[in-house]
């Protein structure tokens, strides 16, 4: 039997990179509940113990990470991260920086797995649990989204019970102040 995700090869990753165009302003730096989305998504990294953090597509981060093709959308900054972290972890716990509502309830399930194996949320492809090493077989040319690149490493998707609001993005004004609305 394969042994689960070890935490000390397991690196956090937090999509970061996008333009933000229907919020009309950087997401990352959105404060809700008195601190950034940036820093509510490292924080809900470090409960569950991951042994680092990146941050995709802002190398201006202590912690972050360059695109190799700006703009490229996630699945391109996942693979980079994948391709720069290579030999230092095994696994990337991968979120994005514009789901708040998430918790280490929704993330547990992801690490609770064998290690090498791509799992997300069934209907949800975020957040996911990328192992790094197939990453770099991949043929960047075929991979243009998140689904392309979870089908491309065999993901497994997880069957998933009760709310689904946790899962929400936050990609406009109006969501944001309803995110505000509801807490």
């Amino acid at each position: 039997m394969t042994p689960p995700v070890e935490r000390g090869r397991l690196a956090g990753l937090i999509l970061a990179g996008g333009q933000s165009v229907r919020m009309g302003q950087d997401k990352a730096e959105l404060v809700w509940r008195g601190r950034s989305l940036l820093d509510h998504a490292r924080a809900l990294l470090l409960a569950t113990g991951v042994s680092a953090i990146h941050v995709g597509g802002r190398p201006q981060e202590p912690d972050g990470l360059p695109d190799s093709q700006p703009h490229a959308g996630p699945a391109r900054a996942i693979l980079d991260a994948a391709r720069l972290l290579r030999g230092r972890f095994d696994s990337l716990l991968v979120i994005p920086v514009d789901m708040p509502l998430l918790g280490p309830d929704q993330l547990a399930p992801l690490l609770a797995g064998p290690s090498g194996q791509a799992r997300h949320w069934a209907d949800q492809p975020l957040p996911a649990l990328v192992p790094v090493a197939p990453c770099q077989a991949l043929d960047d040319e075929d991979i243009h989204s998140i689904r392309r690149l979870l089908a491309s490493l065999d993901a497994r998707a997880l069957p998933r019970d009760g709310a689904t609001s946790s899962f929400s993005n936050i990609n406009t004004p109006d969501a944001l102040a309803r995110l505000d609305a509801d807490s």
